[in-house]
């Protein structure tokens, strides 16, 4: 079976070529947000649990087996998140009632205020670079890099 270079139509685009380019973009995102980061004492894949709750419903808890899934880190790797996001006091470890073997994560107040500082700081940042794009190419851009997600996650 051919692959994606093997064809004889020159216009088609190699996979290589799409790597290149999605590793391009994502330099310039990171350049662009790891100051935002910095500002604000998080580190980016912290933020990434802070947002997970921040957007899960009040009182914003979540388990830990969720949070890893949703992630798509180990638990051993969610761990250490935890502990940082903890000793920060942006989050807290909950028992459930019931079951004390159990733990719930909790976005704290201090943990809310920071994740929303940096979503909006974000929002900014980023929003300067896409204002040249249409509604239109923004929402193509939006479900190609959904599709492309659904793919690697479907290969892993």
């Amino acid at each position: 079976m051919p692959g994606l270079a093997d064809t004889e139509e020159p216009e088609v685009v190699t996979a290589f070529e799409v790597f290149r380019s999605i590793e391009r973009a994502a330099s310039t995102v990171n350049a662009m947000t790891q100051p935002v980061y910095q500002r604000q004492g998080v580190i980016r894949v912290d933020f990434a649990v802070l947002d997970l709750l921040l957007r899960s419903e009040p009182p914003h808890v979540m388990a830990p087996s969720q949070l890893a899934e949703e992630l798509a880190v180990s638990t051993g790797a969610l761990t250490s998140r935890l502990d940082r996001l903890e000793d920060a006091r942006l989050v807290r470890r909950l028992s459930v009632p019931g079951d004390r073997r159990r733990l719930q994560i909790r976005l704290t107040d201090e943990g809310r205020r920071r994740a929303l500082l940096v979503t909006n700081e974000l929002d900014r940042s980023v929003g300067r670079v896409l204002r040249s794009m249409t509604g239109t190419q923004l929402e193509s851009l939006t479900a190609l890099l959904d599709a492309l997600e659904s793919s690697t996650l479907a290969t892993d």
